[in-house]
């Protein structure tokens, strides 16, 4: 039988640093997800799992088994990408790989686009990539409150509960949050679904 999340921190919390390895490990994935999510970087993705590794290490002594340990460890992650676009806002813009850098016909081109090469796919798989596109580029564009609740609701798996936990706020307002951004995503995407 394997030992639950809150009982593997509590030991962790006692010195047993094979317990974190093992938290680590269950959680590892989907923490990059949640953040690729939110950044559509990978290797920002990355880098943000291992910060909130890292605090949940510095907190263990504060740990307390109150909560379901995954909303305590989403909560950290989601104070931490508060903090990045604190400083996001703060910090002059010095471009991307998804910064536009020139207008096709077809859209904006990026510069990941150029890197990527352009090699003909079949029709299919570009349509797909399209909307895949689409689809995230329009998620970035919900207000933050809303894409941190979408993002854990669609892609995490969580109840409305545990969101309101991680968040801090009503359920009220998780649920409401999240209505709102389906409808403003079903407002962005309605041009590349009449187009299917």
């Amino acid at each position: 039988m394997t030992d639950s999340d809150s009982e593997l921190m509590l030991r962790f919390a006692g010195g047993d640093d094979d317990a974190f390895r093992q938290l680590a490990a269950r959680h590892q994935r989907p923490l990059v997800n949640f953040f690729y999510r939110l950044t559509r970087d990978r290797f920002t993705a990355e880098d943000y799992t291992q910060e909130v590794f890292a605090r949940i290490i510095r907190a263990k002594a504060r740990y307390r088994r109150m909560a379901k340990f995954r909303t305590w460890m989403y909560r950290i992650a989601k104070n931490y990408w508060i903090d990045r676009c604190r400083e996001r806002a703060a910090a002059p813009n010095m471009g991307s790989l998804s910064t536009p850098i020139r207008e096709d016909e077809g859209g904006s081109r990026t510069l990941a686009d150029t890197v990527e090469g352009e090699s003909p796919r079949p029709a299919d798989e570009v349509r797909r990539q399209e909307i895949g596109k689409a689809i995230k580029a329009a998620v970035s564009r919900l207000p933050e409150e809303q894409r941190l609740v979408f993002v854990l609701s669609e892609n995490q798996g969580m109840k409305y509960a545990e969101i309101s936990e991680v968040m801090e706020i009503p359920v009220g307002t998780v649920k409401s949050r999240m209505h709102a951004a389906v409808r403003r995503l079903r407002e962005l995407l309605k041009d590349v679904y009449d187009g299917a």
